[in-house]
């Protein structure tokens, strides 16, 4: 049951401060999944002596959930630094990864020298103080390396960067083309962005678009994909000094609620195989897109759709969507070896490798200043250079929430929450925001209000 998977995520806090006592001179974490990368002398001698290979030869630990590119990457690395170290890459799933690190410090046992983070567990995961800060002695981070947005979302909340971005996860609207133009008038990103330069303008439209289709067509597939855009354009915090402040959660469910109403939204669930389809059907205009939605979400879900995409900026401007970032314990093995890795994805070097290597778009500034590096073209949105908007325009008004101990607590109820808006039309604006106090308040109850 849903509740039962909240109480335990809201107590992870007071299972970590247990755990981690415990982790100094522990066992090694078990694992489901390994993979070695180069050396493989090398990398079994590393077993046998706890982290250290025989020779020179440092092999560095290191959980995630996409092994192909980082091994690939990993290599690009070797041949660039004339580093001599091996990877052993632990597979765990993006979804599995707050629990893993859960399970293994209430159990005492060793973290790897690389820890992964997805942005909506960060600031949980962060809380801790089990992190190096990679802005101080001896790894002098530069921030002025990565986007200036990416700052608060790597940093914990006393301000230590704790964390390295992997990607630009900036974020824009994608529509289809020919709906566009049918019911819009035009498929021109920036006439569409013209169109509706503020939600209630893009509520009006919604409208009009449900009444030229019969009320066949939705602006949006789901509920969820409005919450995703406005929660992002958000900066102000939900929790701050020991206080849940409801002004940017009733601004979200706001507009959730009258969307729902006005019937611009569809409510198809966002983790459904109907919600996959939507990307190929005729009904559904509008979609969040960040930079991985391209390859990972609109290709494959849309495989007949090459060059019937466009991007452009919603209501109020772009926002930041998920994102992946990189932690070293302060107990790991190699420190030194895993920072001089994560930090080269960073630089300009590590950013254009990356890039030819996997087609990822990582996060060093320079690399940007390039007009014809930033300059990105997907199959997909035609002729469009969707990188003008997420690396350039994007970054010109983009605000992000700080990451918060609480992070994973109150995605876990906006989640809950989204659903039963979704699904149940009796529940108004009031309704809404009183299940999402009540149920911040049962798994958080020390937070004032």
């Amino acid at each position: 049951m849903k509740y039962r998977k909240m109480k335990k995520a809201a107590g992870f806090g007071i299972i970590l401060a247990l755990g981690c006592s415990m982790l100094a001179g522990c066992g090694e974490a078990g694992v489901t999944e390994t993979k070695e990368t180069n050396a493989a002398d090398s990398a079994n001698a590393a077993e046998e002596s706890g982290g250290e290979a025989s020779g020179d030869t440092t092999t560095i630990t290191m959980w995630g959930w996409n092994a192909g590119d980082i091994e690939k990457i990993f290599t690009a690395y070797k041949e660039a630094t004339g580093a001599n170290a091996a990877l052993e890459y632990v597979t765990v799933q993006q979804e599995e990864s707050f629990q893993k690190l859960q399970t293994t410090i209430s159990a005492g046992l060793d973290l790897p020298d690389i820890v992964p983070s997805e942005v909506n567990q960060r600031g949980t995961m962060l809380s801790l103080d089990i992190w190096e800060d990679l802005s101080a002695e001896p790894y002098n981070f530069d921030e002025k390396q990565i986007f200036e947005y990416q700052v608060p979302l790597c940093s914990n909340e006393a301000g230590a960067l704790c964390a390295l971005p992997w990607d630009v996860s900036t974020a824009g609207l994608a529509y289809k083309r020919d709906m566009a133009k049918e019911y819009l008038g035009t498929d021109d990103p920036d006439e569409i962005a013209a169109l509706f330069p503020t939600w209630e303008d893009f509520l009006e439209k919604g409208k009009e678009v449900k009444e030229k289709s019969g009320g066949k067509v939705f602006m949006f597939a789901s509920l969820t994909n409005v919450k995703q855009i406005l929660d992002g354009q958000n900066p102000q915090p939900i929790v701050k000094d020991g206080t849940l402040d409801m002004t940017s959660i009733e601004e979200t469910l706001g507009w959730m609620v009258k969307f729902r109403d006005a019937g611009i939204v569809d409510n198809i669930l966002e983790s459904s195989t109907a919600y996959s389809a939507s990307y190929a059907d005729k009904l559904h205009i509008f979609y969040p897109c960040a930079g991985w939605s391209p390859n990972y979400v609109i290709r494959p879900n849309d495989p007949e759709g090459a060059g019937n995409w466009g991007l452009t900026i919603p209501p109020k401007g772009c926002f930041s969507w998920g994102g992946s970032a990189f932690m070293i314990p302060k107990e790991a093995k190699n420190k030194d070896a895993a920072y001089d890795f994560i930090s080269w994805l960073n630089t300009e070097e590590g950013t254009r490798s990356q890039r030819d290597v996997v087609n990822y778009s990582t996060s060093n500034v320079d690399a940007y200043k390039d007009p014809e590096f930033s300059a990105l073209y997907d199959e997909w949105f035609g002729g469009q250079n969707i990188g003008e908007l997420l690396f350039n325009k994007a970054m010109d008004s983009i605000q992000v929430r700080p990451v918060s101990t609480y992070d994973v607590t109150v995605m876990e109820v906006w989640s809950m929450v989204t659903e039963a808006v979704n699904s149940d039309k009796s529940i108004d604006f009031n309704g809404a925001c009183e299940m999402f106090k009540n149920e911040i308040h049962t798994l958080a109850p020390e937070l004032k209000q």
